[in-house]
């Protein structure tokens, strides 16, 4: 999604290696948060802004079914460069940010996932429940289509035509193949007591996320994620943890491209409500998906 107009040089987007991180507490959560790079008419891509905005950590807490407060301490990694808006650059890059996620976190996966993009014409927020397969026929900002980097790729890999968050099936665990990626583990979880149950954003979703937010902001659910980066982006990262044999503990973010500092101050709230949200739903909860 996005504003068409004349290419602009991209940015690197190379990952920068981080120091090894500590081992994770029971109640904490960690987040891998990624942004991308301007790209054709928009010169500063919102999406990293707000990324880059988010605190290495916070806390939170809130009732639960015993009405007891479960308080969370969320440890968020925000990947250091802007994703290129490229879909060679996206194919190539994400196996390589999460391996180097895995490298400076003990081996362990990342709990959630939340790739952040622009949708310029959009004026609300909203997180995408699916994404799709085929059809990237709109160019990026080295001229090219989406066909041979993906598409053509996926199917013969086999994948369906769209993919969703949600738990790993049986035959994703039989089917995964882990040389491709050996040093990511094979859970969503970092403890025996703690169950990652993701599924796609619905309207209990959408209530919890608005309860985390200033009431005038418009929030949705969505299922246009464009045909396009975001579009890719999301179904390269679910299609990568399907292969796995890993649970699809991820979601996309589109913001309004607005890049001022109050439009990032939103996109920051936004963001860290929908992190608030996941958390609430897909841990909390423990609700099953029907994924």
């Amino acid at each position: 999604m996005g504003d068409y107009g004349p290419v602009v040089p991209s940015t690197d987007s190379s990952p920068v290696g981080q120091p090894s991180q500590p081992p994770q507490g029971p109640n904490e959560i960690s987040v891998l948060v990624t942004g991308f790079g301007p790209f054709k008419t928009n010169l500063v891509n919102a999406s990293f802004l707000i990324a880059s905005s988010l605190p290495p950590s916070f806390t939170f807490s809130h009732p639960t079914t015993d009405n007891t407060n479960d308080e969370r301490r969320i440890s968020l990694h925000v990947h250091p460069s802007p994703i290129s808006v490229a879909y060679a650059t996206v194919r190539e890059t994400l196996p390589l940010i999460m391996e180097e996620y895995a490298a400076t976190h003990d081996g362990r996966r990342p709990d959630l996932i939340i790739h952040i993009g622009i949708a310029s014409p959009r004026p609300y927020y909203s997180v995408e429940s699916l994404a799709h397969r085929d059809d990237y026929n709109i160019t990026d900002i080295e001229g090219r289509n989406g066909y041979e980097d993906g598409e053509k790729r996926w199917r013969e890999m086999g994948l369906p035509p769209v993919l969703v968050p949600g738990l790993a099936t049986e035959d994703d665990i039989k089917n995964s193949n882990q040389s491709f990626s050996s040093g990511l583990t094979t859970t969503t979880t970092t403890t025996t007591t703690r169950v990652t149950v993701p599924y796609p954003p619905d309207d209990h979703f959408l209530h919890v996320w608005k309860s985390y937010t200033p009431e005038h902001l418009d929030l949705r659910v969505s299922q246009d994620p464009g045909h396009y980066l975001c579009d890719f982006i999301f179904y390269t990262s679910l299609s990568l943890a399907k292969r796995q044999g890993v649970d699809r503990n991820v979601l996309f973010l589109h913001v309004p491209g607005g890049s001022e500092d109050a439009d990032v101050e939103r996109g920051r709230k936004v963001a860290l409500a929908l992190i608030k949200t996941m958390v609430t739903c897909w841990i909390d909860e423990k609700r099953k998906s029907s994924a």
